[in-house]
């Protein structure tokens, strides 16, 4: 019954995503070289928190298209890419002995960027949230 339950919930996301998509006025460009990119880190708080931070981050950039279980999915850009291209960036959170293993994967990011996407992603988001999460005690 388990692998039914997941595959609707599979079935259910891609046709979410194709709806998306297609309903999105956003005009399509160049089409450019893109690679795909993994991160990873580690952060010592809740998987709920750790969630309700980027769900609640409020960031003309970031566009949350919808979160199912731990997972998150968005468009994303930086500032210096070419006019309306977007990378996919799915984030997955991974609850590991009272922590919570980031897991950051990005497609579509323009070739010759990646680096310059990996930076800033450790430096605006993690660095930033590691910040937040020593401000905000645990309530518990």
């Amino acid at each position: 019954a388990m692998a039914t339950q997941e595959l609707t919930v599979k079935r259910k996301l891609s046709e979410n995503t194709l709806q998306v998509q297609a309903s999105s006025p956003v005009a399509l460009g160049v089409r450019i070289p893109t690679v795909a990119l993994h991160m990873m880190e580690l952060f010592d708080t809740t998987v709920e928190q750790l969630y309700s931070i980027f769900t609640v981050k409020d960031e003309e950039k970031v566009c949350v298209l919808f979160s199912l279980t731990n997972k998150i999915i968005m468009k994303w850009r930086c500032r210096n890419w070419p006019g309306e291209h977007y990378a996919t960036v799915a984030l997955n959170f991974v609850p590991t002995l009272g922590q919570t293993d980031l897991q950051l994967d990005c497609k579509g990011v323009p070739i010759c960027k990646e680096e310059n996407m990996k930076f800033c992603w450790q430096k605006q988001h993690f660095e930033e949230i590691k910040g937040l999460l020593q401000l905000t005690p645990l309530n518990g």
